[in-house]
């Protein structure tokens, strides 16, 4: 049984090895600030360019043929051959037409005949009617014999002259000046009538052919600019106008054929050439680029941290995203010009986190 005498001592000692204990606890120290790079937030109204190769092309490329068909005798020009207005291109053989063109001038020369013969009998009964030698119904004859004669020379005249066009036929001449751009038929090769021969390029005319993806339509169709340089003068640029869309797309590419006029094309921009088209749109309001590293989510939506210079702590701000490039998010609403908003690390911040910005950072 432990007496009086010996507790007193342990109530002696008790307080003071609580109070010892109290005074060995560490007390909770706040983690320091972490560092952080920041930027300014600035609206500006901006232009996004494009760029898209293609090849010069002229406007109007006409495929010239022959009305009529026959065999090919002989092809005078060949693809880049610049030719003048009325320049004799191709022939075609022309023996069967020359035969038939004789043939329908000597049925000519029968049936002018024919009406010389009956005009004289006509005069002839004529008289012979005054002197009442003749009936009038035989005369009557005579006259229908005479309209007869003349309607078979008018037929004849007409067979003659058609036969005479299908000689002019069988050489096909330039109807402008220009470039060959492609032949397709061979000397010795039957053609048909219609059948394209050469074609021919104006070169008063200039225009850039590219490719362009379908959901960049929009931006073509509302570009504020369009400008056109060569690879092989690149300082040059020229003015461009959106000439043509092709109402149909590549079904493998999933792009649409565009045509860019030229209307200021000097002698140094040729047919072939390869080309650059720049379509620069303004964007419909200001906007603030920002890293993406920027950009977090919050509730589901982008947002970014923003840096209070006051008490030095960050907070969250949804932000309202108009699109993306290669490094940058261009912000529409969300944060106000100037604000300092995070710009790495923040995958690790909290709300109200006290931050430290780094040397580099903005001022």
């Amino acid at each position: 049984m432990i007496g009086i005498g010996s507790l007193i001592p342990l109530a002696i000692f008790l307080p003071i090895v609580l109070l010892l204990a109290a005074c060995s606890e560490t007390k909770p120290v706040d983690p320091p600030p972490r560092p952080v790079r920041v930027t300014a937030v600035e609206y500006r109204q901006t232009a996004v360019t494009t760029h898209y190769s293609g090849e010069i092309k002229a406007h109007h490329e006409s495929p010239l043929a022959f009305q009529v068909g026959g065999k090919l005798l002989q092809r005078l020009v060949d693809i880049g051959m610049v030719v003048e207005r009325g320049k004799l291109l191709a022939t075609l053989d022309q023996a069967d037409v020359k035969l038939d063109e004789a043939g329908a001038t000597a049925q000519l020369a029968a049936a002018q005949a024919e009406l010389d013969l009956a005009r004289k009998d006509l005069n002839h009964l004529m008289n012979l009617q005054q002197k009442d030698l003749a009936s009038q119904a035989a005369l009557e004859k005579r006259k229908d014999q005479v309209k007869n004669a003349e309607a078979r020379v008018a037929v004849a005249k007409a067979t003659q002259g058609s036969y005479a066009r299908k000689s002019a036929y069988a050489e096909l001449r330039a109807d402008h000046a220009g470039v060959i751009t492609a032949v397709d038929a061979e000397p010795g090769q039957v053609v048909a009538a219609g059948q394209a021969i050469v074609r021919l390029a104006r070169t008063t005319e200039m225009e850039v052919v590219t490719n362009v993806p379908e959901n960049r339509l929009q931006d073509l169709k509302s570009a504020s600019s369009i400008k056109v340089n060569l690879w092989a003068n690149p300082e040059r640029f020229y003015n461009g106008k959106l000439r043509e869309i092709s109402p149909g797309v590549d079904e493998v590419l999933r792009t649409y054929t565009v045509k860019v006029s030229m209307p200021e094309a000097d002698d140094s921009v040729n047919l072939g050439m390869t080309a650059t088209v720049h379509i620069q749109k303004t964007e419909r309001q200001p906007v603030a680029y920002v890293m993406l590293t920027a950009l977090t989510e919050l509730d589901g939506k982008p947002s970014v941290w923003v840096f209070n210079n006051h008490n030095q702590t960050v907070q969250p701000r949804a932000v309202t995203i108009d699109g993306y490039d290669d490094q940058n998010a261009k912000i529409l609403s969300g944060v106000n010009q100037g604000e300092l908003i995070v710009t790495a690390g923040v995958h690790k911040l909290v709300t109200g986190q006290k931050v430290r910005l780094l040397e580099s950072s903005h001022d």
